[in-house]
């Protein structure tokens, strides 16, 4: 298990299933930068090494993700 850790903005986990969603912004583009695709990347990628992402968040105090690889994938 790996985990990134901020403390940026964190969200409210109420919104943690569309957080995953192309193109999905919670903020408007004056607060932050972006497309909203990142996360999406993020999480295509973690499913094709048949791992798991998950995060915990709190407004104003930052994210931290968790993720896992299946290091026995098959070719």
């Amino acid at each position: 298990m790996y985990f990134i850790k901020d403390n940026g903005a964190g969200f409210d986990m109420e919104v943690f299933k569309e957080l995953f969603t192309p193109f999905k912004r919670f903020h408007s583009d004056d607060e932050f930068e972006g497309t909203g695709i990142g996360l999406s990347i993020v999480k295509r990628i973690i499913n094709c090494h048949q791992g798991l992402i998950w995060c915990t968040s709190q407004v104003e105090q930052g994210t931290t993700f968790y993720f896992t690889l299946n290091s026995s994938r098959k070719s």
